[in-house]
């Protein structure tokens, strides 16, 4: 009994620390055109291992997402609910009442904790984590890119700037352009890269960031309950 249990204990702990120790490689292709009649096409597909996902969208084509597993499709949703414009709100219902304006500070307490989520700046989190230790590394990522304008001068002028780009690019990171100095509006762009993560030193990042803001935003509920008392 005290074998088998030590032994579950054992591959726990061996697991745990796999996890917080391994990486996974993502890697993404995102092929996109447009061409002088007006028509345009994006494609664009993501794979960790043998799970893939996949979306397209194009004009007249209603968009969609496609999961794959080993080059299987297991599912094909549609994404044009998700895509749906909401009707906005009447002038009446977007200004807050007085009421509203001003809520309890039982309210407040309890509002307070799960809250922070909507403070959360998606950008600085993910600059956060790549300035973290190995949480996440872009490998490697390739650019091709071609190009013409209308405007001669609009080519040449994003023929420099794509070459000054070029020149302050990490190790790793290349884009490739192809101008061409047509009269027409046209452009082509295929990127490929690969981004490798930590997801067990990501739960942990995760972990302590939720922790620290649920304290963050318990201290900001107990000094809006104190003014409040004293006023």
């Amino acid at each position: 009994m005290l074998l088998g249990l030590a032994a579950c204990v054992a591959l726990i702990a061996i697991g745990l620390f796999w996890l917080a120790r391994a990486s996974f490689t993502l890697s993404s292709n995102l092929q996109a055109r447009a061409e002088p009649s007006g028509s345009w096409a994006i494609a664009w597909g993501v794979a960790l291992g043998p799970l893939a996902l996949s979306t397209i969208a194009a004009p007249h084509v209603k968009p969609f997402l496609s999961c794959h597993l080993f080059g299987k499709q297991l599912a094909r949703v549609p994404l044009s609910r998700w895509l749906e414009r909401k009707p906005r709100p009447s002038r009446e219902q977007a200004e807050p009442t007085e009421a509203d304006a001003k809520p309890a500070p039982a309210e407040i307490e309890r509002k307070g904790a799960p809250s922070f989520l909507q403070d959360l700046d998606p950008i600085e989190a993910v600059l956060s984590w790549w300035e973290s230790e190995r949480v996440l590394v872009l490998d490697d990522l390739f650019v091709d890119v071609s190009y013409s304008f209308r405007d001669i001068a609009l080519t040449g002028r994003i023929l420099a700037a794509i070459y000054v780009l070029s020149a302050i690019l990490p190790a790793g990171c290349e884009i490739r352009q192809s101008p061409d100095w047509e009269s027409v509006d046209r452009v082509a762009l295929e990127a490929e890269g690969k981004l490798r993560f930590w997801p067990g030193r990501l739960v942990v990042w995760c972990a302590r960031f939720v922790l620290e803001q649920r304290s963050e935003a318990r201290a900001r509920a107990r000094l809006a309950k104190r003014a409040t008392e004293s006023s």
